[in-house]
């Protein structure tokens, strides 16, 4: 992979970008490189440096090579090779003598390495002219028992104090890395007698620049050698990718519409304008040409800089002629250098060397093999290539490009602005890695076309609301997917290993991305079993990347496969794979059969289709006439009554001959173009004699939920009576217009079968029963990886008008949208009424979708509610895996702790399926476009055949290194998740071990508030209720000013007319812990209730609205009679500073944010206590490690770690004089009773006296002691108190604020320790109130 500037080096393992290399050469924006970093003095030139060394070593070098003559080619070499030239070098590169390590080299564990020198931190390994660095050579000193690039690799690897290293044989020089977090080796390497022998001194440059000594140095000993400039670099060189990324989209972006436009403006190119005016040529058909040639260019440039593109065979003068006149390296130059004219030679040149890799036979006169691949046309290409060359019938000729286009084109694609604009630099291609480019295209897939006729132009528009699928957004930080094939694919292929046959073990593994977009978890994934199998069959634990090279090529046409709905993408997908696994000579592997086109999502199982229409199928979607779906229901019903089991009846179930021939066809890995033709007339000849036979009675089966359902269109749909009538016998019961009406909805949908899109995965067994009952099929991918989309299945607005009418897209509200909506019906302008055709269609297409997922059956633990596909996804992942397999996805973490997926993931529970699930907050902004506050999880999942005893978790963590940090990590059994949570099976949020032990040990001693699964799982009695909601009962809210005008008098905070009343509307936000007057509207906003206000009784907080106290007391018949309730705030989030927020308040109407909570106990006292177990620090601490989002639920408040009523009416542990429930509810009392309002909550709890006095001081302290005694009642103990405590990082904060200290903290430690003597000497605890709670000061008296 040399880098452009510099021929005699070459990067492996992507180490360092070669724009890297030019800016350390210039000096410019990069830290390191002043005279200083090298040890030079202040003022000295780095370069007048280098190049002093530079005329000594070539005289040094010539002494070498005529030193080499003499000694013969027999002679040995090793120590000529040190003494007269490597330790020479090092010297001059300022490592002075080298000393050589110890006998038996360096030792990491109890594993020796047989490196011969090393500088401090710094492995050196010299050796002998010619030793080959990547094969052993017997007798070989430090090459014997493995190559010596893999030895050196593992030492690496295998040591923590070992970062970089040195490994030369005197004809080359390697710079390596540790690459441990890299698939294969890492290292830049100097071809030294190419750069003395050619006089490269610029290379030299770069190699004083980069193996100086001062640039392994150690500059900060508690970091250790990872403080080195290398590192500083590398790092550096992280960072800049996701800019260099977006400056190439930027480039490809301008380059389609340079081309798109050029073309279009042409002379020659009237018929294609005109098919494009006329809409004959749509826009997309235009979009997808383009996007192919520009494949093909970005193919050809990456091949030729990488060497791959020229047979390897091919004479001196053949490939001088190709380089002079017909490479793409001098086109580019050409467009660096000049504009072009309006000639078409240089697009003519460009064609011949398409066409000749698209040739059998190539183009032997240029160099060039047939490729084949992306070379081959199809009908896709006919507008630029033209009718004839693909077979089409538009009648279009070969479309012409002037110079002038054709070199702005190029130089859009292989120049881009570095920095701030100020310099252009050349595109490095050869070290591009693949998964990249994949993500710079994939981001233009999601571009809309535009084309204006009017001055043939051609741009590409970004959706509102899409902008983020443009800037980056897609692209997958390689360290998560490093991350995610540790734990998914890694225990397959360690599996793999110990197979009789490693090798074909590692052949047989299978993976999977079902929404593979440009294929950078396939690239990704190919690679890492290619090298499994390159360490196999070479038997080096590290092998050289020629190696894992040849292996990749093998792997990727056997191992990988992936699916995607947009045809772009999928094609995006090969060219990734093809990249990756070039071979020289060697035509692109045939993977049609690998990467298919379809919706992953959206199609049935042999079960399903063998069980019939459901009927299910017959609800109605928008535009279906009611009355004839009901009647296709009867109808299927009745058909369903004579139902014959479909695995008798004619319709092709079984694909045991297609999964045979389809085996045949992808097993092969041909050497050349015309085997791999004959693979693609093979797969074509399958589909039309089997797969597309098949297909059509589960396309139908699929249609007969989204199919129109009018009068007009009735006898067209699929009923269980017609899909039984495809049988073999019986094929004239399903007419042609069901057909075509079957096949067009297919198109429309992407209806897509796993078991028949690949039948020699998904087996369907002729007799035996299959290996996954629920979706009858055998078999099943290895391992299942990806990212899939994040979407909901509903129709966005805002993103289809987008591209369409931007007045609707921008209407400034979802009512305001709706009426521009409804007015294209009635527009006086076709273009309108069509565009609201074409909404209604979308409409109609997202609400199938949607039934198609929560009615077809195939998802019936995610198929439920607002759809959202990564939870669809998730389940399909799990479902198309075998038995033994794995899969692993990133997706949003409420996949683990929503309600909305408890079904799945409780299913992932009690099946011990969950593998390990990371945690991530994007704080970091790893996803660059995504909200920092964001949470998503690394999960992966094993086949049901498979028990996880235990499951890997890790929370909140920022970057992919945090996972290794002390005790983030930690697992957890399934019972365990069920003790956690017993009614969902969901995940609670842990920061940290600690955290899950403390957690752990609680539940373990206090039951849940509600367990569902348990006849006696509800001791309190308790059932939630929220009153009114803000949107849905609005209309029975009264404001201050309509009740005024209306006659009605305010008392308090109630109006009141003769004997009716309106009673305030309180909201979660007028509410804190044992406050109910927390905060009071004035107008439309709160402000905080003042403490003279607290301090007053009368003081009752004002509302927004009044609701008529009929409809409170409708709302509570049966339920309540008591004169308070106990509500709680729905809105909260676990980094609040308190996340469970409830109290009692007086009996008032209340919003949806503020639920309540109805106990059914007769003793009001121990609902007091209820309400102070709720407020408690020792609940709120679990209770925020499960608020993964902004509400805390009644399936959350349901499973915290509630005390049973029973507990209160045992002695107190701290006072054997007194039950837990007197002790208790008389803090409550005092804390809860400071107004006049709260006097029935008083009464109920045996109180008449008048209202306690707001006293802060004295509110601390009866806080604290319920805080302490519930720490208590809990089991905690005291160091956990203390850690529990500092989970509260903002009453923290407030404390030091305004006391100078955690006094929160100190006080309930000071007490639960007087608590802690009182339970160990059996004395009773001594309250630190004066007077004792309950018995505090009061206001006086009401007068009557």
């Amino acid at each position: 992979m040399s880098s452009p500037s510099f021929t005699s080096v070459r990067v492996a393992g992507g180490l360092l970008p070669a724009d890297l290399f030019g800016r350390m050469v210039e000096g410019t924006d990069l830290p390191g490189v002043d005279p200083t970093d090298y040890h030079l003095l202040p003022g000295e030139s780095v370069r007048r440096d280098a190049s002093r060394k530079w005329e000594y070593l070539t005289g040094v070098w010539s002494a070498f090579k005529a030193e080499l003559d003499r000694a013969g080619e027999n002679a040995p070499t090793t120590g000529i090779t040190r003494e007269r030239w490597l330790l020479v070098l090092l010297r001059e590169l300022e490592f002075g003598r080298v000393p050589s390590t110890p006998s038996g080299g360096l030792t990491v564990g109890e594993r020796a390495f047989p490196v011969s020198h090393s500088w401090e931190n710094v492995p050196l390994h010299l050796l002998g002219w010619g030793v080959d660095l990547d094969r052993r050579t017997k007798g070989q000193a430090g090459a014997a028992a493995s190559a010596p690039q893999s030895m050196v690799q593992e030492l690496l690897n295998a040591s923590d104090e070992h970062l970089w290293a040195v490994l030369s044989n005197g004809r080359r020089l390697r710079l390596l890395r540790d690459s441990t977090s890299l698939v294969g080796s890492a290292y830049v390497e100097f071809d030294l007698e190419a750069m003395f022998d050619g006089e490269l001194f610029s290379d030299f440059v770069l190699l004083y620049l980069l193996v100086h000594q001062s640039r392994f140095e150690v500059r900060d000993a508690a970091v250790g050698p990872a403080s080195c400039w290398l590192e500083r670099w590398r790092e550096l060189a992280e960072e800049q990718g996701s800019r260099v990324r977006e400056r190439l989209r930027e480039g490809v972006e301008h380059a389609l519409e340079t081309l798109g436009t050029g073309l279009l403006r042409h002379p020659d190119n009237r018929l294609l304008r005109s098919k494009l005016a006329s809409g004959e040529l749509s826009r997309m058909s235009y979009n997808h040409a383009l996007l192919r040639l520009a494949y093909r260019m970005l193919f050809w440039f990456v091949a030729e800089d990488r060497g791959a593109l020229l047979d390897p065979d091919a004479d001196t003068t053949v490939r001088q002629r190709y380089q002079e006149f017909f490479s793409s390296a001098r086109l580019r130059e050409l467009a660096r250098r000049r504009r072009g004219d309006r000639h078409g030679d240089r697009w003519q040149q460009v064609r011949l060397v398409f066409d000749g890799l698209g040739r059998e036979g190539g183009r032997p006169e240029l160099g060039l093999y047939g490729l084949g691949g992306l070379f081959d046309l199809d009908g896709n290409d006919e507008p630029i290539e033209g009718s004839a060359a693909v077979g089409g019938a538009a009648g279009l000729p070969r479309a012409a490009l002037a110079n002038e286009d054709l070199l702005a084109v190029v130089r859009s694609l292989s120049l881009f602005q570095d920095r701030d604009g100020d310099v252009r630099r050349m595109v490095d291609f050869r070290n591009l890695g693949a998964e990249e480019l994949g993500s710079v295209y994939e981001s233009l897939l999601e571009l809309h076309p535009q084309h204006d006729p009017a001055d043939n132009t051609f741009t590409l528009e970004a959706a509102a609301g899409n902008e983020r699928k443009t800037t980056g957004s897609y692209y997958t930080p390689d360290a998560l997917i490093q991350r995610l094939l540790d734990s998914t694919l890694d225990p397959v292929l360690d599996e793999a290993q110990q197979a009789a046959d490693p090798a074909e073990a590692l052949l047989n593994v299978t993976v999977c991305d079902p929404a593979c977009g440009s294929g950078h978890f396939l690239v990704a994934a190919a690679r890492r079993i290619a090298k499994r199998l390159a360490a196999v069959e070479s038997e080096e634990d590290e092998p050289s990347p020629d190696v894992v090279r040849r292996a990749l090529r093998r792997v990727v046409a056997r191992c990988i496969h992936g699916v995607d709905v947009n045809p772009m993408a999928a094609e995006l997908a090969k060219v990734a794979l093809w990249l990756a696994a070039m071979e020289p000579g060697k035509p692109l592997s045939f993977l049609d059969a690998n990467i298919r086109v379809g919706n992953s999502l959206l199609g049935t199982t042999p079960r399903l289709l063998a069980e019939g229409v459901p009927n299910a199928a017959f609800k109605a979607l928008d535009g279906d006439d009611k009355q004839i779906v009901k009647n296709l229901l009867n109808q299927n019903k009745k058909d369903h009554s004579g139902h014959v089991d479909l695995f008798s009846s004619g319709v092709p179930l079984r694909n045991t001959e297609l999964a045979r021939e389809t085996s045949r066809v992808t097993s092969a890995v041909p050497d050349e173009l015309g085997q791999v033709r004959e693979q693609r007339r093979r797969l074509e000849n399958l589909e039309k004699r089997h797969r597309e036979r098949d297909k059509l009675p589960a396309d139908a089966w699929c249609a007969a939920f989204v199919q129109h359902k009018t009068s007009e269109t009735w006898d067209r749909v699929v009923t269980q009576g017609k899909l039984q009538g495809l049988g073999e016998q019986e094929q004239n019961l399903l007419t042609s217009a069901t057909a075509e009406e079957v096949r067009r909805l297919a198109a429309e949908y992407g209806f897509f079968h796993w078991h028949l899109e690949f039948p020699h995965i998904f087996r369907v067994p002729e007799r035996e029963a299959p290996d996954n009952p629920e979706t009858g099929w055998s078999g099943g991918f290895s391992c299942v990886l990806g990212n899939p989309p994040w979407d909901r299945v509903k129709l966005q607005e805002q993103e289809f008008f987008a591209p369409r009418d931007a007045e609707i897209a921008k209407a400034p509200n979802a009512n305001q949208r709706k009426k521009l909506i409804d007015a294209l019906a009635e527009s006086s302008e076709l273009a309108d009424r069509k565009l609201h055709e074409e909404y209604l269609a979308a409409c109609r297409r997202a609400d199938g979708t949607s039934r198609l997922l929560r009615d077809s059956g195939r998802y019936p633990l995610t198929g439920r509610g607002d759809v959202n596909t990564y939870q669809v996804f998730a389940e399909n992942d799990r479902t198309i895996i075998s038995g033994r397999g794995r899969t692993g996805v990133v997706l949003p973490t409420g996949i683990a702790t929503d309600a909305t997926t408890q079904y799945f993931f409780r299913d992932l529970v009690e099946s011990a399926g969950i593998a390990s699930l990371y945690d991530f907050e994007n704080r970091n902004k790893l996803f660059a476009d995504v909200d920092s506050r964001f949470k998503f999880c690394l999960l992966t999942m094993s086949g049901r055949q498979v028990r996880e005893e235990a499951a890997d978790f890790a929370f909140f963590a920022h970057e992919v290194a945090d996972l290794d940090k002390p005790d983030v990590r930690f697992a957890l059994k399934p019972d365990e998740i069920t003790l956690l949570n017993p009614n969902t099976g969901t995940l609670p949020v842990f920061r940290s071990r600690r955290d899950a032990e403390i957690t752990l040990g609680i539940y373990k001693r206090v039951p849940v508030l509600v367990d569902e699964n348990s006849p006696e799982g509800n001791p309190w009695g308790v059932s939630f209720s929220t009153m009114f909601h803000m949107s849905n009962d609005s209309h029975l809210f009264h404001t201050r000013e309509e009740l005024e005008a209306d006659g009605w008098q305010l008392d308090g905070n109630v109006f009141v007319r003769g004997e009716d009343r309106m009673l305030p509307l309180y909201e979660a936000k007028m509410i804190h812990h044992y406050d109910h007057r927390w905060a009071t509207y004035e107008g439309d906003s709160t402000r905080d209730v003042e403490l003279a206000e607290k301090r007053d009784p009368e003081f009752a907080p004002m509302p927004r609205y009044w609701v008529a106290r009929q409809e409170v007391d409708k709302r509570l018949a049966g339920k309540w009679d008591r004169g308070w309730l106990l509500g709680w705030r729905d809105i909260c989030r676990s980094t609040d500073e308190r996340t469970t927020i409830a109290t009692s308040f007086p009996l008032r109407a209340v919003g949806n944010n503020l639920p309540i909570m109805l106990a059914n106990q007769e003793d009001a006292r121990t609902i007091a206590c209820l309400q102070a177990n709720l407020t408690a620090f020792a609940l709120d601490y679990p209770a925020r490690l499960k608020v993964g989002g902004t509400h805390l639920n009644y399936f959350v408040y349901q499973q915290l770690p509630v005390l049973p009523p029973s507990d209160y009416h045992e002695y107190s542990p701290w006072n054997q004089k007194t039950d837990v429930c007197s002790w208790v509810s008389r803090n409550v009392l005092e804390l809860t009773y400071t107004a006049w309002d709260m006097a029935p909550f008083a009464a109920d709890l045996g109180d008449e006296g008048p209202p306690f006095r707001w006293d802060e001081q004295r509110r601390e302290l009866l806080r604290a002691e319920l805080d302490a005694a519930y720490f208590h009642l809990y089991g905690v103990e005291r160091d956990d108190v203390d850690y529990i405590m500092e989970t509260f990082p903002i009453v923290r904060r407030k404390d030091e604020q305004a006391h100078g200290e955690f006094r929160t903290k100190r006080l309930i430690l000071e007490i639960y320790d007087a608590m802690a003597e009182a339970i160990r000497t059996g004395e009773p605890y001594e309250t630190v109130l004066d007077p004792p709670p309950g018995r505090g000061p009061r206001h006086p008296a009401r007068a009557h």
